[in-house]
């Protein structure tokens, strides 16, 4: 059978043992990992959505450079169609009187980011410039 121990002995036991310690450090370091994981993924998404811009923007440009694209009201719709997932988007498109196709978008970051853990950015904007010579 098993001995009996007491109450106190089994208390002054678990005070000793140190089994739980690791998991303990790791539930107040836990919290501290998922934000960066979230920096991460946030400063991730913000790249991503850079470089969807700019690559939206240099098609429009190039499209318009070449003749594919008419005119410039066409360009602004399939600028517009192709980043229709960014609220809050501002762009001008013109021609210089030196036939330079000028792109200019603006996207907020609130629009980029997936979870919100980058607080400090979160009022700024990432602002894309472009220019192409018109070749027709």
């Amino acid at each position: 059978m098993f001995p009996r121990i007491s109450l106190a002995a089994r208390r002054a036991a678990f005070r000793r043992r140190e089994d739980g310690a690791a998991t303990i450090e790791a539930v107040l370091w836990l919290p501290m990992f998922f934000y960066v994981m979230a920096l991460a993924i946030d400063t991730t998404m913000i790249f991503h959505g850079y470089s969807r811009v700019v690559r939206a923007v240099e098609d429009v440009n190039r499209g318009l450079s070449v003749g594919r694209i008419k005119t410039i009201d066409e360009g602004k719709q399939k600028l517009a169609a192709s980043l229709s997932d960014y609220k809050g988007l501002r762009m001008e498109i013109g021609v210089s009187p030196d036939n330079v196709i000028v792109s200019n978008v603006e996207v907020p970051v609130t629009s980029l980011i997936f979870l919100g853990a980058i607080k400090p950015i979160v009022g700024k904007g990432i602002s894309i410039r472009t220019q192409q010579y018109k070749e027709f």
